[in-house]
């Protein structure tokens, strides 16, 4: 290998190394700059829509996110009332459930023997405090009664209809007022998992940025490769299609006009004579007479 060749190969190993580090310090920017995404907004609006006299939310972080899935998952099976969301990502969760009020305590311990609790908040829906599940039962009658009533006029009066489609909202809602009161003593509880975040060490910083290094360099050099042998390739084809002008000797080639090379080599072997040797120069003056050979030889005669 001649010192161009080696000087060419070395700048591209160098632009490879370089490259390689600045890929690598660009990707490690991007992942601690990158905050990881948990969507609770589904949980979170259908924790606000239910209506339940008591309600506690818990964020809950762990180091081990599989283990906490699975104990929250165990819990939820053996003491939960009724499950309204599931959620099991990779790395994070939501769960939307409820219970008895009085399980309450346990389930806090048993989050805390895998995890940690960030945050506790309960909730009291001050309008239903003052509801008695026997005084909306006996309205509910009532409105019942009524409405039997109502739907046996056969012709019926404007504020007989309307009284009807009001008793209709009447219903409804103290049907609703009753479904809470029969969850008194539950509580709707929304649980939040998260992994702890940890901080990156020096180490584990020069561990990723090593790899990272080796993996973008073996990536670009087989990449290079692979372009210049894809060049040599194509360098070759154009050749065989007689597309002058073109030379595989190296990348990119060295182009050359065509035909110029017979020409001069050419011009050169019909004058490489001239000059090689020495010539003779008669030189023949205008103005100078000359005697003829022929006449001095007839007057010595």
């Amino acid at each position: 290998m001649d010192k161009k060749t080696k000087k060419r190969v070395k700048g591209i190993a160098i632009f490879i190394v370089f490259l390689a580090i600045a890929t690598s310090l660009l990707e490690y920017r991007n992942k601690e700059g990158k905050p990881q995404n948990f969507d609770f907004k589904p949980s979170q609006q259908e924790y606000r829509d239910l209506k339940f006299i008591n309600k506690a939310q818990i964020s809950f972080t762990t180091h081990d996110v599989r283990k906490a899935q699975d104990g929250i998952s165990a819990i939820i099976s053996e003491v939960s009332v009724k499950q309204v969301r599931k959620q099991t990502e990779n790395s994070y969760g939501a769960y939307l459930f409820s219970i008895p009020q009085a399980k309450l305590p346990e389930l806090m311990e048993r989050l805390r023997s895998f995890g940690v609790i960030g945050s506790h908040i309960e909730q009291i829906d001050t309008s239903l405090v003052n509801l008695d599940y026997e005084s909306e039962m006996a309205r509910l009658t009532a409105y019942e009664r009524e409405q039997s009533d109502l739907n046996a006029i056969r012709f019926p009066s404007d504020s007989q209809n309307r009284r009807k489609e009001s008793l209709h909202g009447l219903l409804h809602s103290t049907r609703q007022n009753l479904d809470k009161l029969k969850d008194a003593d539950n509580v709707l509880l929304f649980i939040s998992l998260t992994p702890i975040q940890k901080e990156s060490s020096s180490l584990l910083i020069v561990k990723f940025m090593v790899v990272n290094f080796f993996s973008w360099l073996g990536v670009y050099a087989v990449g290079m490769v692979i372009v210049y042998f894809g060049t040599r390739l194509l360098m070759y084809f154009l050749a065989a299609l007689g597309i002058k002008g073109l030379s595989a000797g190296g990348i990119g080639g060295n182009y050359q006009y065509g035909g110029y090379g017979n020409y001069a080599s050419k011009y050169t072997g019909r004058y490489s004579g001239y000059g090689g040797g020495k010539r003779k120069v008669k030189r023949v003056y205008k103005d100078k007479k000359t005697t003829p050979e022929s006449t001095d030889n007839s007057k010595t005669t």
